[in-house]
């Protein structure tokens, strides 16, 4: 009895051990092909709102006192003052207005906190509840931030910042839970928005050495690794005879010869010819915060990288992607109705009844201030000339945050540009000049044909 009973766990292990193997050889839930099921089918039009860098920053993390205003006056004009309201009317448009698709292309809050995100991935939910599919990535500010903080009275304080895993976690419903492909190594996705239009979101933030230099990575990177993976979604892509529309932080393209460093993916060349090799036409990107589209050649296919400007500051504008069967994608900004909102709560604080004029006046006063401040401390100007050349300062910087060329009109007649002139080797003489250089360049729409 005893050696049957042997016998038979014998063959029974010798069976599961057959199973076990032939199971090994057989393909996995993760190998196997995703199942696709977008939303929108064939042959629809498909709009896509890009919203990006917004720094929402939670109330619960500012006094609105000394430290707070410090930061504010030494940032670059984001407008954190108002970004809960910048924010909240945004939210209002987009469930207005119902586009099929949301995208925030990272920045999405101050500087990396927990309660920040935590606050917006609520945001995205209310829009979800809308009809709105919503998605994100992270960029350099979202992600194991050592530079989070809570402004109370004269200090800043640490504040409790999130690691990778956590930013798909609170943000599961805005992409990672219904992608159908992810990176391994970074938060990139891909998501099948309609079946004529996917979307390939790649996270090119670095941020696995921040808390080791205490400080941010502002490079975009893109590893061989993920390269490889996004071969893998084109493939995909090309299999179900979908259009890939691809979203970085980074610059996929220089916006400007004067600053890339920091800006444009270091791997850009390999970027836009894999991208061109495979007919993808359009990234969508920000994190430079100004309104420029740039197109370059490649494989005989043009690629346009649109940076939207930052929503935190003036005009507080976000991109509108339409997608026309049989036409192609076009793209425009559109700006939030904050001074709707502000009415629709009753609001009785006249910046935000007339926020586009205060916004506004809030830019143009940081840039003057800036300019004038930064003039003064080289010693080199008389104080009359380094008025002029800050009042010239504003108008272009107008002009290149906006992407708005009309700031431009007769600048060159300005007296601050005839000094500017003659400050020969200042780098701001090169930034001016570039930028009145290019003043005939549309940064505001953009049509590409359906090939």
């Amino acid at each position: 009895m005893k050696k049957t009973a042997l016998a038979c766990i014998a063959l029974l292990s010798i069976a599961l051990l057959s199973i076990a193997l032939t199971g090994c050889a057989q393909p996995t839930e993760q190998t196997a092909e995703p199942t696709i099921s977008p939303k929108i089918p064939a042959n629809q039009p498909l709009t896509i709102y890009q919203a990006t860098d917004i720094h929402y920053l939670s109330n619960t993390l500012t006094d609105g006192k000394k430290a707070f205003k410090t930061y504010l006056a030494t940032g670059d004009g984001k407008q954190q003052n108002y970004i809960t309201e910048i924010t909240d009317a945004f939210v209002d448009d987009v469930k207005a207005q119902k586009p099929d698709v949301l995208v925030l292309s990272g920045d999405i809050t101050n500087n990396g906190e927990k309660v920040s995100h935590e606050e917006m991935a609520e945001k995205l939910e209310d829009i979800e509840k809308a009809g709105v599919q919503t998605y994100v990535i992270p960029g350099n500010h979202d992600v194991s931030n050592p530079y989070a903080r809570k402004f109370e009275g004269d200090k800043q304080i640490k504040a409790e910042d999130i690691t990778p895993k956590e930013f798909a976690s609170i943000y599961h419903n805005s992409g990672y839970d219904e992608a159908v492909m992810r990176d391994d190594s970074t938060l990139s996705y891909l998501a099948t928005t309609s079946s004529d239009v996917w979307l390939l979101m790649v996270d090119t933030a670095d941020y696995e050495n921040n808390k080791r230099y205490g400080a941010p990575e502002t490079n975009g990177y893109i590893s061989t690794e993920t390269f490889a993976w996004i071969q893998e979604c084109i493939d995909l892509a090309k299999k179900h005879g979908a259009e890939l529309v691809t979203v970085t932080h980074h610059n996929l393209l220089d916006h400007s010869e004067l600053l890339t460093k920091g800006f444009t993916i270091v791997q850009n060349k390999e970027a836009v010819s894999l991208f061109a090799k495979n007919d993808i036409p359009l990234n969508l990107s920000g994190h430079v915060h100004i309104q420029d589209i740039r197109s370059e050649t490649s494989h005989d296919r043009t690629i346009y990288d649109v940076a939207t400007s930052s929503m935190a500051m003036y005009p507080q504008q976000y991109g509108v992607v339409n997608y026309v069967p049989n036409k192609g994608l076009s793209y425009k900004t559109q700006r939030v109705d904050v001074e709707k909102y502000a009415r629709k709560i009753n609001s009785k604080d006249p910046n935000l009844l007339g926020f586009q004029q205060y916004s506004k006046a809030y830019f143009g006063q940081f840039s003057y201030t800036k300019a004038l401040s930064d003039l003064f401390i080289t010693g080199k100007y008389d104080p009359d000339d380094v008025e002029e050349m800050a009042k010239t300062m504003e108008q272009v910087n107008f002009a290149y945050f906006t992407g708005d060329k009309s700031f431009l009109n007769g600048v060159e007649k300005t007296p601050g540009y005839a000094l500017w002139q003659k400050a020969d080797g200042e780098f701001m003489t090169q930034y001016i000049d570039y930028i009145v250089a290019h003043k005939s360049k549309n940064d505001l729409t953009l049509e590409i044909p359906e090939s």
